[in-house]
């Protein structure tokens, strides 16, 4: 090859090489360009919606600490209620202080019981529907002192062919144990229950209460959600607090719900749940020690779960029996703002 022709294919070889050179420059460029503009942009959103580092005192955000209810050591709290005087007869009936009901779980009909309502309803029929149960709270809950202008609050109970006496015993204990100036009503969502019981007995028992104890019944079956928005919906108190069929409030339960709503309408409340063993009717702890708390949080397979509250948190705390933040909860139990919750569109429907 002659000495030019060497010199051209050389040229034409830089040119190429400059050529993607130039490319690879450009390409490094634009990159570097558009990561910066991302970066950048994360960094205002992030600054747009960054939380102060200690989340557990921020007034910023819901369920922050109420000036207005406070804890005096030793003073008994305002809404705290007298022991229920129950009849002599009553002082050692069956179950009472939430004691064990001994029934045969051999027995055909208890057996029956069981496969019918989920639970020994034959325990549950043997003792009194204004039975009394244990205080199984940490001592110093009795010392709060809440606002007396609390907001008024609509008990919805969802319910299709439950049993008679855990039905009516979930109903007297909400009218027995709440003030009745903040209890506005009990709203009974019958979801086309076909038991006898349910029917015109029913309708006639509700009659004694003298309207503050409603009974709605839907046409057909709509299943557990759509009732509870039926219920909310028939609400005309300022919160709405769901309830299960077949449960127990205990003393003074109310006020602590309502009055973290008071301070923010947008806070939803949900109460520590004792357990009621389903054979013996026995009213338990559930989560061991009183002053033991957990809140409810997802696992990475988006199961629900509970975690103790962490050392740190519990140090922040002024009074261990003071209300705590949780991102989610077991979905049963709670308060929340008439308003807010239409706001929020009920529950989905489908």
């Amino acid at each position: 090859m002659s000495f030019k022709r060497r010199c051209v294919e050389l040229r034409r070889i830089l040119r190429r090489q400059s050529v993607l050179i130039l490319i690879f420059l450009t390409s490094v460029a634009g990159f570097v360009y558009f990561f910066s503009s991302v970066t950048n942009e994360f960094q205002t959103i992030e600054e747009k919606h960054r939380h102060p580092k200690d989340l557990s005192t921020s007034d910023d955000l819901p369920g922050s600490r109420d000036p207005e209810t406070v804890l005096h050591d030793g003073q008994i709290g305002n809404f705290e209620q007298l022991p229920v005087v129950l009849p002599p007869e009553n002082l050692n009936g069956e179950g009472e202080d939430g004691r064990a009901i001994v029934t045969d779980l051999n027995s055909p009909k208890v057996r029956r019981a069981i496969s019918e309502y989920g639970f020994n309803t034959m325990a549950s029929d043997r003792t009194s529907m204004n039975r009394s149960i244990p205080d199984v709270r940490m001592k110093e809950c009795k010392y709060w002192h809440y606002p007396e202008d609390l907001p008024s609050a609509s008990v919805v109970i969802a319910f299709h062919n439950e049993g008679w006496s855990p039905l009516m015993r979930t109903m007297h204990s909400v009218l027995l144990r709440s003030p009745a100036y903040l209890l506005k009503e009990v709203i009974l969502v019958d979801d086309f229950s076909d038991k006898e019981h349910l029917k015109d007995k029913l309708d006639d028992y509700i009659k004694q209460f003298n309207g503050k104890v409603k009974l709605v019944r839907n046409r057909e079956r709509e299943g557990l959600i759509r009732t509870r928005s039926i219920g909310a919906k028939a609400a005309t108190a300022d919160v709405v607090i769901f309830l299960d069929a077949h449960c127990e409030v205990n003393r003074n339960w109310l006020p602590p719900l309502l009055a973290p709503i008071r301070r923010n309408r947008r806070v939803m409340t949900v109460p520590v749940i004792d357990g009621i063993d389903m054979n013996t009717w026995a009213y338990r702890r559930v989560y061991g020690e009183a002053d033991r708390h957990f809140r409810g949080i997802f696992e990475w397979g988006l199961l629900y779960k509970e975690t103790e509250l962490s050392e740190r948190e519990k140090r922040q705390r002024l009074h261990n029996s003071e209300p705590f933040r949780s991102p989610t909860h077991a979905g049963g139990l709670f308060a929340i703002e008439k308003k807010w919750f239409t706001e929020l569109g009920f529950y989905d429907e489908v």
